[in-house]
């Protein structure tokens, strides 16, 4: 199945820029799903076109890959972590393996040391 919408917006190639996005992340399905708050299988459906996604969750898998909603749905521009060289995807990788309470104190951290190293 291909949803189409006006001729602009292909479903398939969505779903294509989000598998492509979560795998260059280093994401599992699994870890990425639960990141999304959603099943692993539902999250092959979305990949591979064959279930449309209400737009909060559209828009949770968006900030999860931390892309643009425009990226995922039309392809313009780029997805904001390309424009690092790298530098952040290490640091990316592991908070995205990490819970929300695991992120908040590594947020704590982090903030302490960069106000000690200045």
């Amino acid at each position: 199945m291909n949803i189409k919408v006006n001729g602009d917006f292909d479903l398939k190639k969505v779903g294509m820029r989000i598998r492509a996005e979560r795998e260059r992340i280093g994401l599992t399905r699994e870890q990425f799903a639960e990141a999304v708050g959603v099943s692993a299988m539902y999250i092959g459906h979305i990949e591979r076109a064959q279930r449309v996604m209400s737009l909060k969750t559209f828009v949770r898998i968006a900030k999860s890959l931390h892309v643009s909603t425009d990226y995922l749905l039309f392809g313009i521009g780029e997805a904001e972590n390309k424009n690092n060289d790298g530098k952040e995807d290490a640091l990316i990788e592991l908070l995205n393996k990490c819970t929300d309470r695991e992120r908040k104190i590594a947020e704590e951290i982090l903030k302490l040391l960069v106000t000690y190293i200045k």
